[in-house]
């Protein structure tokens, strides 16, 4: 299957999240996510010796031991005829030493050893860990070289060579587990396996880092008994993720991080929304009780008494009242006022014009009346010619300009009746604009009567014995005020944030990608098991099915049960025989990365017939043709299982009765 190209993906997912190319961008690269496949990484994992020493106590065997294991491509068989002879330590003491610390290495065992050495090899690269016992427990030195018998060399004594080098030295055991575990995720380009687990009885959870131990469990296989196809312990994605060692299906490491992205994102934000209501109802409750504390305060306040049997409350109301009533007569007065000084005004006018008139015209008929002889100005006498010209001409002898001559009026003048009505208008009108102006200054003197007895009866309350009360009360109002406007009422939920729908969106889209792409690979491999299941003699063994999640589905005599209800017998068989048909489609399709190395602790303990295991045997060592540096070191208490099937120089062995070592 052809997986879309990283701007394809993006374009993708901005579509189904809603968001633009550049969000989706900027979301998976604010959380350490690519969109990039990444090629199957090298990951090679050979040991090659395993020395080590110590003293026996507390045994049949007492006594000082020393031993050295050598290992090749293929199984090397451990075998006893007898259980608890030392089988599984060797296997402890290699896991020990790769991974950091035992799985299951016996309290009184360990006290045993003095020195244990172990020489493997990372991706070619020769590699040494000597752990030593100390006066305070083990102590662990790390070593790297350029060539495996020079590193050979230098560990058993020899002078040391300018290619061995010490990466750490005198490491406690808290400092070597956590030394081996970041040097061997580095160095076969393993991430930490992150997943999110809830809490017991909560919705809540964490997410958990797995590292380097527990893809081990991919390397030593677990137990018969055990009900898991792969790794130590159960929890999500780790089956998956061990998958990842033998074949790679590409861009589901990503697709697993992002799911568990997807949940820590949700889970915080359900958290913030949650948050939300809870503060949302803290506050309601909250906005409640001071309100009604308000409401007692505001009780009380109303409820003081004054000296004149009403509250401070009720006389600062009426003040205030009095306050606007006295303004709005004063108001009406200044209006009145001013009306009534337009009317006195006009009037007055009025009778200046009167006045006028009737002089104007008086003084016309007296003046026209006149005869004059001598100029008004110097006195002298006006020549003859002018005063005939008077008489004459009509020219006055004065200014020389014609008059009219007619009859003159010797009647009433102006027109008094005309006058006379207007200017008694007008006073009318003044002593009505009078009347209003006098009441209204009356009525605002009343108002402000009113506002003086008020204000002085409000002085009397405030200097009553209430007033410290009062202002302890008002203090009090003021504080719940301020708190309730402090307060807000309610909350928004918030909407799930473009993170959280970019990382679902991604997930999706990639959970199918990557379910595709599994599903074409998966069909390989469920041929392959069910192929090799019939030939470990698993009875009726008619289909299998591997998800891509790390489990299976297994289908005998026509009921399908998941890998868990089989028998332990069955799950050894099946659980060897997905490892083989892991390693085999892998190397066939160019996606394997597994290291190559594989810990099977006595197959035989479990429902598993000497038949069985013989056969599991040859089908393991009969790798190492089609599979160059594939190692298999396993424990077995079935002598006839190995030999005969497993070259000599592979088998480690004591058939006597005492210990491998």
């Amino acid at each position: 299957m052809s997986i879309p190209s990283p701007g394809d993906l993006s374009r993708t997912i901005a579509a189904k999240a809603n968001v633009d190319v550049s969000t989706v961008e900027t979301v998976l690269k604010a959380n350490g996510v690519t969109l990039v496949p990444v090629p199957p990484a090298r990951r090679r994992l050979d040991i090659r010796r395993l020395t080590f020493s110590g003293t026996r106590s507390r045994t049949q065997w007492d006594g000082p031991f020393a031993a050295q294991f050598e290992f090749s491509d293929g199984v090397t068989a451990l075998i006893t005829n007898e259980n608890l002879r030392g089988k599984s330590s060797v296997l402890e003491l290699i896991t020990w030493a790769l991974r950091g610390s035992p799985r299951k290495l016996r309290a009184d065992v360990r006290l045993w050893f003095e020195r244990i050495v172990l020489e493997y090899s990372v991706n070619d690269v020769p590699m040494a860990v000597v752990i030593t016992k100390g006066e305070s427990g083990f102590l662990a030195d790390i070593l790297r070289a350029s060539d495996a018998d020079e590193l050979a060399s230098h560990l058993a004594g020899e002078e040391p060579s300018g290619s061995v080098h010490y990466i750490s030295t005198g490491l406690s055991e808290p400092e070597f587990r956590e030394q081996q575990d970041q040097l061997m995720l580095s160095l076969l380009s393993l991430e930490p396996i992150t997943n999110f687990q809830r809490r017991k009885d909560s919705d809540q959870g964490d997410t958990r880092d797995n590292t380097w131990p527990a893809y081990f469990g991919g390397i030593y296989l677990p137990p018969a008994g055990s009900e898991i196809l792969f790794g130590d312990v159960v929890f999500a994605a780790l089956p998956a993720r061990i998958l990842q060692l033998f074949c790679n299906v590409p861009l589901m490491s990503t697709q697993i991080r992002l799911a568990t992205l997807e949940k820590v994102i949700r889970q915080g934000e359900l958290n913030q929304n949650r948050r939300i209501a809870e503060d949302a109802a803290a506050r309601f409750q909250t906005r409640r009780d001071l309100v009604v504390e308000l409401e007692a305060v505001n009780a009380r306040l109303a409820a003081l008494p004054t000296a004149t049997g009403r509250s401070y409350e009720t006389i600062a109301a009426e003040l205030r009242r009095a306050e606007r009533a006295l303004d709005t007569a004063s108001a009406d007065a200044r209006a009145t006022g001013a009306t009534f000084n337009d009317a006195r005004s006009a009037r007055q006018a009025e009778e200046q014009r009167t006045n006028s008139h009737r002089e104007t015209v008086l003084a016309e008929i007296l003046f026209q009346g006149l005869s004059p002889k001598h100029c008004p100005r110097c006195e002298q006498e006006f020549e003859t010619q002018r005063v005939t010209r008077e008489e004459d001409l009509h020219e006055c002898s004065v200014c020389t300009k014609p008059f009219l001559v007619g009859e003159v009026d010797t009647g009433d003048v102006g027109e008094p009746e005309v006058f006379g009505d207007a200017l008694a208008a007008l006073k009318e009108a003044e002593e009505a604009a009078g009347l209003s102006a006098e009441a209204a200054r009356t009525a605002a003197d009343d108002a402000s009567a009113v506002v003086q007895d008020l204000a002085r009866a409000l002085a009397a309350a405030s200097r009553a014995d209430e007033f410290t009360d009062r202002m302890r009360l008002q203090l009090e109002q003021a504080r719940l005020l301020g708190r309730l406007e402090g307060i807000p009422e309610g909350g928004v939920e918030q909407e799930p944030s473009e993170s959280l729908r970019v990382i679902e969106a991604a997930t999706k889209i990639l959970t199918e990608i990557t379910g595709a792409a599994a599903h074409e690979m998966f069909e390989d491999l469920n041929t392959e098991i069910l192929t090799l299941g019939r030939k470990f003699s698993i009875e009726n063994l008619e289909k299998v099915e591997l998800s891509r999640q790390g489990g299976m589905q297994v289908t005998t005599a026509g009921a399908e049960v998941p890998f868990s209800r089989v028998t332990g017998g069955e799950r050894l068989r099946l659980r060897v025989a997905v490892i083989v048909a892991l390693l085999r489609v892998g190397a066939r399709s160019g996606v394997g990365s597994h290291p190559g190395l594989i810990l099977l602790d006595s197959p035989g303990s479990d429902e598993l017939t000497v038949h069985d295991e013989a056969t599991l045997l040859k089908e393991l060592d009969s790798l190492k043709e089609e599979l160059p540096g594939l190692q298999v070191v396993i424990a077995s208490a079935e002598p006839a299982a190995v030999e005969g099937h497993l070259p000599p120089d592979h088998i480690y062995s004591n058939l006597e009765g005492g210990p491998l070592w």
